[in-house]
């Protein structure tokens, strides 16, 4: 498995965004429930949000986020980077080697 840190930049002002924040909390959901996230939300100031993920493939999760509402309406832009676990806390023991 591979873990990601997905990184989204707004590129429409807040009140427009807020719009599309139940579809894109929505799905977001789907992928928590799933198992792929492990945390989100807006970063500070809220230009952007950011999402710690895993999947088996760069390919794959970028393909997953392009469902994302906020993709498909062209709110955001979306970077990725991978990285390597090799600490994490105890009880998410089971997200990083499940």
């Amino acid at each position: 498995m591979k873990f990601f840190l997905i990184e989204l930049e707004y590129l429409v002002p807040l009140e427009k965004l807020d719009q599309a924040v139940p579809a894109h909390r929505e799905f977001l959901q789907t992928l928590y429930d799933v198992g792929t996230f492990l945390l989100s939300g807006p970063k500070e100031p809220r230009n952007g949000g950011m999402i710690i993920a895993k999947s088996v493939s760069l390919e794959k999760i970028s393909e997953l986020m392009k469902e994302d509402p906020f993709a498909k309406l062209g709110y955001a832009n979306y970077k990725y980077t991978e990285f390597h676990p090799v600490k994490h806390q105890t009880f998410i023991k089971d997200w990083v080697e499940g």
